[in-house]
This record gives C-alpha cells, structure tokens and sequence, in this order.
C-alpha cells in the first residue's frame, strides 16, 4: 500500500532523515525456470520418438527399423525422466507421474518386446525384441488405446503445461534513498503555504461580495492571508531551478496591475512581493480585483493552485520515492 502524507509531514520527514527519504519497492522480474527448460529440451526426442511408433501398422516397417525406433524411445525416455529430478511444478510431475503409471500398466507386455525396468531405469533388449510375435508389438503400438496412444496423449499435457511454468515471476524488495538539498525542502514549504492559502484566499471570495469586510475580524483574516501569499508564491530564489516556478513568477507579473488593487506590489527589481496591510479592502476596486483573481472558478486562482502542486512534485517526486499526498489545497 502506498504511503500517504499531507505535505508538510512529508517535508518535516525528509528535514528530519537528514534531507533524504528512503523507502523499499517491489519489483517484479520474469524469469524462464532452467529446470522447466531442461525437461523440454530432453522431452522433445522422446516426443519425436514416440510420434514415429504412433504412426506404426502392421507390416508398414521393417523389424529392423521398428527395433531401432522402440531402442530410441527407450533411450529418450530414460534420458526425459531423469531430467525431471529438479522439477518442482505440481503440473508437470503430474503428468510425468501419469507416464511413469502407464509403462508400470504396460509392464507385462512392454517386456515381451525386450523393454524392461531395471535399477530405475527402463532397458531394451534386442534379443527379446526379435522373439516378439507381431500381436504383441501391434497391441503396444497400433490402436487409439494403445500403449502409445496414450503416451502421445501424456506428452501433449506434458508439453501444456511445461510451457505454463516455463517462466516464472519473482518478487525482489528493493531499498532506495532520494536526496535532497536544504533550499528544495525550503521551496516545497513556500509552495504548500502558497497552495493553502490560495485555497483560502478563494474561500473567502462569498464574505468579501456580501460585504462583511466591514467587519475588523475578517479584514484581519484577509490581510493575513494576502501576506502569506505574497511572502510564498513569488519565489525567485536561484536554486532549484524550476520552470513551472519560473511560469508561476510570470503568472503573477502578468496580474500585477489587479494585484496591486490587492494591495500586491513588486519591488523594482521584481525580486519580491510584498502586502500593504495599510490598504483600505472595503473599496469597490479591491472587491472587483479579488473577485477577478479569486473569485469563484477565477482562472488565476486556480492556476497558482495548479503550479503549486506541480512545482511540489517536481521537487518531491512522489512517485519516485512511492508515496501519495494528501491534498490539502481544498
């Protein structure tokens, strides 16, 4: 779950991990699975194998070169299962399991043709073979529910679902550290304290236009309000370089005349804002700028929030370090 801050806790968190933040991120990496791979490169002969018995009919192949085939399926078989040894997959021992079973079924008549089980492991015997009747070798290779049939049928569920764990997904906690510099924790403070009270500021918009301005609380709400944005929002502080604070200066200097009805002044150098807590807010002039600037849905109002945010998140990166923030513009 992703850790949730307001901005200012996360900012006295980083200025108390000494200008760092650290956290941990899962990440996911897909691996092929060796031992999957290893019994797919060994089950292909036995596959092949048995594909050329499966196509067997009585009288189609010479004894020679039936003999040869039944020594190769014997072979790849022994040489498929013991690279089964690793296999950790329910699925696939499953049906290696289900091939094991159908040689043991077939015991009987697999050691009539020379196949026989001995010390784990299946051998062929050619002398045997050559004494077979040509009953026996057709039950064992002739017919859908021959002997292999059946392991033709096995192998297909082998080949399913060998590739089904061929790859699997494994999950590494990765511990990272963000840095910071002291003056990016400063900037993010201006801006949370521009973004909170912008959001106030525009809240106040229904008191100023029903005209309890009149009232000396709230003018001294107002005023305070107005002199915390002008010491926050207007930044122009060399470090860290930022274009949506460098767009957020602009954005002021384009409303300076409506901010100066604001009592919202420049010095010559457009270095600071500052606030005349002097000026007389109950006049028409004031009312109309505010509403202007922060009036309901005003676009200037709503675009300082905005770069607050961004410009907060540029220094942050929430995303980054895996967190959310808590808005507390609204």
């Amino acid at each position: 779950m992703t850790v949730q801050y307001k901005p200012s806790d996360l900012i006295n968190q980083i200025r108390q991990n000494n200008f760092s933040y650290s956290h941990s991120t899962i990440k996911k990496v897909t691996e092929a699975n060796a031992d999957i791979e290893k019994l797919q490169d060994k089950a292909e002969a036995f596959k092949k194998s048995v594909k050329k018995l499966k196509r067997y009919s009585a009288g189609g192949i010479s004894r020679d070169l039936l003999e040869s085939q039944v020594e190769d399926l014997v072979k790849s078989y022994n040489t498929m299962k013991s690279s089964t040894d690793d296999v950790t997959d329910k699925d696939v021992l499953k049906q290696i399991t289900k091939l094991e079973k159908l040689f043991s079924d077939n015991e009987k008549n697999l050691k009539k043709i020379g196949i026989e089980k001995e010390n784990g492991k299946y051998t062929f015997d050619s002398k045997t073979f050559a004494e077979a009747t040509d009953k026996t070798i057709n039950a064992l290779f002739e017919g859908h529910d021959s002997f292999i049939a059946q392991a033709d049928k096995i192998m297909r569920k082998v080949d399913e679902t060998a590739s089904d764990a061929q790859y699997n997904t494994h999950e590494y906690k990765i511990s990272q550290t963000q840095k910071y510099e002291e003056s990016d924790m400063l900037m993010a403070s201006y801006m949370t304290l521009a973004g909170q009270t912008t959001s106030a500021i525009q809240s106040c918009d229904k008191l100023i236009q029903s005209g309890q301005l009149t009232d000396n609380d709230v003018q001294n709400s107002v005023k305070t309000l107005l002199k915390y944005f002008a010491q926050s929002v207007y930044r122009t502080d060399s470090t860290p370089e930022n274009e949506n604070r460098d767009r957020l200066n602009q954005l002021c200097l384009d409303q300076k005349d409506k901010l100066a009805d604001l009592g919202l002044t420049f010095d010559n150098d457009q270095k600071e804002m500052k606030f005349n807590d002097t000026l007389d807010i109950t006049t028409t002039s004031f009312q109309n700028a505010y509403n202007d600037l922060f009036g309901q849905n005003a676009a200037f109002g709503n675009a300082v929030s905005n770069y607050c945010k961004e410009i907060f998140n540029d220094i942050i990166l929430p995303d980054k370090i895996g967190v959310s923030i808590i808005d507390t513009q609204i």
